[in-house]
């Protein structure tokens, strides 16, 4: 008879000797004391004036890489540690977003042995701590289904402005309601028809703004060179963190957020994939997105760009994806699409050509899909701030003419419209009729 202790003897055994230790251990009151002391995480005083306020109602608006994923996880582990049974719910627009939340968690934890010895248990959705606090990191969806019915000390809503407005209000702001907790939104600005700007004017909130030259590791000669490159729009909004009014963009901030959805991208066996190809040159990236017709909705599988004046190299890339995935094609065949069609083609890819009188036309069936709730697509930035970047006049001639501003890009909005031309959604016509007052 073996004298080993069992498995689940030995996990309850070192689970009481931890919980022993973490009895000893105080943890700080003071939130910068707490992130510096205990997590081992020095924060920017920006970060230091985030985790010091004490409102049960927050507003973070703020630039992209500056550190406002890092700044929350230590305010969620903060308030799970420093009191006792306390439920911290995070909630971003995805699941995929979410686990990187809880990623950040565990980054933390393990800068400090003290810290990390005061985890109890860990799933794929949640961290349990041995003092009975929990921080629980769940997507959004469409209505909130997954998060009501919850209770909570304290709601984090991370990328804020991609979440369906009757989520927060209805389904995360009940949750403090009773518990007297608090709740942070925090993200990237995105237009000014969303709770999460009326929020952010409001007095009864205590609001923040971090533009990017709040943070000592962005180089102030970076931003300039952002400032040239993406235009002076989406530079306020992703660089200087201000609310921009939606001008003549062809796709409204608030139709691309109806359509950011949370799903596995992943295609289904035996589905059908169409990709979008919008080929570049010397100044221009390559674009490529890959839709999968599924239940009579179009789902963002794939997105990626490159640059590249090779058409050699970039048709070698298209045809290595292609037969990883198995999709056809559709590209632009204007100019130097005819020479790339007829190499793709040569390395065995099915493609569908589109002419010069049916370009128009893919943007607009990508408009009349979205509207009409047929088009899903994962949180991807760089495709929501293409999409929004493409602007639109009518000509003399009654046609319509598709622009961007200088310094933005529509390459991927593009390939994506290409993408819903070539698919089983695609009406043999489409009317402009659609953009009549």
């Amino acid at each position: 008879m073996s004298r080993s202790v069992p498995h689940n003897l030995r996990r309850r055994i070192e689970t009481l000797r931890r919980l022993r230790r973490s009895r000893g251990v105080s943890v700080p009151e003071d939130p910068v004391d707490f992130a510096v002391n205990f997590l081992a995480w020095r924060p920017f005083p920006y970060q230091m004036d985030l985790l010091t306020d004490s409102s049960t109602r927050i507003c973070v608006c703020a630039a992209r890489q500056v550190g406002k994923s890092t700044t929350i996880a230590v305010k969620a582990l903060h308030t799970a540690l420093s009191k006792r049974g306390s439920r911290v719910l995070v909630v971003a627009p995805t699941l995929r977003q979410s686990l990187l939340f809880l990623e950040k968690v565990h980054e933390l934890l393990r800068r400090s042995e003290v810290a990390f010895g005061s985890l109890a248990k860990t799933d794929r959705t949640s961290v349990k701590f041995l003092n009975g606090s929990k921080i629980i990191a769940l997507p959004s969806g469409r209505f909130g289904h997954t998060i009501r019915g919850f209770t909570a000390d304290a709601v984090i809503v991370d990328e804020a402005a991609f979440v369906p407005e009757e989520v927060i209000t209805e389904a995360l702001m009940p949750q403090v309601a009773t518990t007297g907790g608090s709740i942070v939104l925090i993200g990237t600005p995105w237009d000014r028809g969303h709770v999460f700007y009326r929020c952010f004017t409001s007095s009864g909130w205590s609001v923040k703004r971090w533009p990017a030259s709040v943070c000592p590791l962005i180089p102030s000669s970076f931003v300039e060179e952002q400032r040239r490159l993406v235009g002076e729009e989406a530079f306020r909004r992703e660089y200087l963190a201000e609310f921009v009014e939606d001008s003549n963009s062809f796709f409204s901030a608030e139709l691309i957020r109806k359509c950011v959805a949370d799903y596995d991208p992943s295609p289904g066996r035996g589905s059908e994939l169409v990709a979008g190809y919008d080929w570049g040159g010397r100044s221009d990236p390559n674009a490529l997105v890959v839709v999968e017709c599924c239940g009579g909705f179009l789902k963002l599988v794939h997105a990626e760009t490159w640059m590249s004046d090779s058409y050699a190299y970039s048709v070698s890339r298209v045809a290595s994806l292609q037969r990883e995935m198995g999709f056809k094609v559709v590209l632009e065949e204007i100019g130097a699409g005819v020479l790339v069609r007829e190499q793709l083609e040569a390395s065995g890819v099915d493609v569908i050509g589109v002419g010069p009188s049916e370009v128009e036309r893919t943007m607009l069936l990508l408009r009349v899909l979205m509207e009409s709730g047929k088009v899903k697509i994962y949180l991807d930035h760089r495709l929501v701030d293409s999409l929004r970047s493409v602007r639109y006049e009518k000509t003399r001639n009654g046609r319509v003419r598709f622009f961007h501003d200088p310094g933005t890009r529509d390459d991927l909005a593009r390939a994506l419209a290409l993408a819903a031309w070539g698919s089983t959604l695609s009406p043999l016509s489409v009317s402009v009729a659609l953009l009549e007052p």
